[in-house]
């Protein structure tokens, strides 16, 4: 993948590392609610991310992570 096709983030610390913790959980508790396409591309840039902690199974932490916090039903 060509370097112009990733996206960077900087963080500057705990505070930000906490603040992106605090976001993805809304993200997890939200995803149940966002349109298909939202996901796929929220899914694409998550994996295209470098300046945090990579992890190989994503996707499938990500599934484990919305079934089991769905209390939306779905």
């Amino acid at each position: 993948m060509a370097d112009q096709d990733r996206a960077l983030i900087e963080t500057h610390g705990e505070q930000d590392i906490v603040a992106l913790a605090q976001l993805g959980a809304a993200v997890i508790l939200a995803w149940p609610l966002l349109e298909p396409d939202m996901q796929r591309d929220l899914i694409a840039t998550a994996s295209v991310v470098d300046g945090v902690k990579r992890d190989a199974r994503f996707e499938e932490v990500l599934t484990r992570l919305v079934h089991s916090n769905n209390r939306n039903g779905s």
